[in-house]
């Protein structure tokens, strides 16, 4: 393949006015990944321009979004990799919007100060979309949640509890924010699977027969399956809904996992529903007392229950009790 020749002064100045005069965020970055030009749309759009190193980009994220994003670009810088990342970009009067950045790394030697090009494009609409569909789902997931806690004739407010539950122990367990909304689906349809289950069995008021058991027990392969069938439930929401009663020494149901071969999110959700059915009053018992119900939850610590979320959740709750 031939060399590329360097285009004449008269189109590079052409091609300079075009870059300027485009409608989207253009740059392009030395080795290390510092921006060393951006176009006119960076700075009308955040009213930055050499405010730090890399034209201000630091300063115009949104806080919450700094650190995710520095570690996609730094990861790409060191590996010397292609990189998308999705971030919110503040505007000249501090609103912020949606962008996605898109950086490209040039081979070696195409030019001596240039190793990165990129662009840095408005796709706000696009997460507000996404954002209300999620939100439009998460509702339909609730109702069938609380739809099924009417049938099943479960402790008020049990389906809200352990799944508010769930994410403020996913929250200390620093889960990162797309496996909060998987643990939100699943803790809401956690129970779904009972559909299938007769009143005769569901609402027994004595010991149930070996058959009978097995009908419950299979509550946790049908939740999966009906979950499924919505079309929108992740494999992680998914995976909450079938083992979230496997136990820690492998006697739990429905395939009889142990330890870590247990789905993180449904080891954590095991732990929070056991919890509050503890301190709630059911039919066939009167509610625990707080410390009774950490009591019970650290003395199975080690065979019904993960360890770590064990540990994770008395500590937290007995420390909230002490404020």
């Amino acid at each position: 393949m031939a060399d590329l020749k360097p285009l004449p002064l008269c189109a590079q100045n052409e091609y300079q006015r075009l870059v300027e005069e485009m409608p989207v965020m253009l740059w392009t970055a030395d080795v290390h990944g510092i921006w060393t030009h951006v176009n006119r749309r960076w700075t009308e759009y955040t009213g930055l321009l050499h405010e730090s190193k890399g034209f201000g980009f630091e300063e115009a994220l949104h806080p919450d979004d700094v650190q995710p994003t520095l570690a996609v670009w730094r990861a790409a810088v060191a590996s010397d990799q292609h990189y998308d990342v999705e971030y919110r970009l503040r505007d000249q009067s501090g609103c912020y919007r949606w962008f996605v950045t898109r950086g490209r790394r040039l081979p070696d030697g195409t030019h001596p100060d240039l190793a990165w090009v990129g662009s840095c494009s408005d796709i706000d609409e696009q997460k507000r979309a996404e954002r209300a569909a999620q939100v439009a789902r998460q509702s339909a997931v609730r109702a069938l949640g609380l739809a099924l806690e009417v049938r099943d004739r479960e402790t008020a407010g049990h389906t809200d509890r352990v799944t508010a539950l769930a994410q403020q122990l996913g929250r200390i367990l620093a889960l990162p924010e797309e496996l909060l909304t998987e643990l939100e689906t699943g803790a809401l349809l956690h129970d779904i699977g009972k559909i299938g289950v007769s009143d005769a069995v569901l609402f027994k008021p004595g010991p149930l027969s070996e058959g009978e058991r097995a009908q419950i027990n299979r509550h946790a392969q049908e939740g999966e399956r009906f979950a499924a069938a919505l079309g929108f439930v992740s494999d992680a929401a998914l995976s909450l809904i079938r083992h979230h009663h496997e136990h820690w020494d492998g006697s739990g149901y429905p395939d009889g996992l142990a330890g870590e071969a247990i789905p993180r999110l449904a080891r954590l959700f095991a732990v929070v529903d056991s919890y509050d059915a503890m301190i709630s009053v059911r039919p066939y018992k009167d509610a625990w007392s707080r410390a009774q119900a950490l009591a019970e939850l650290e003395r199975l610590s080690g065979q019904t229950y993960d360890p770590e979320m064990v540990a994770a959740l008395t500590t937290w709750l007995r420390a909230a009790a002490s404020d």
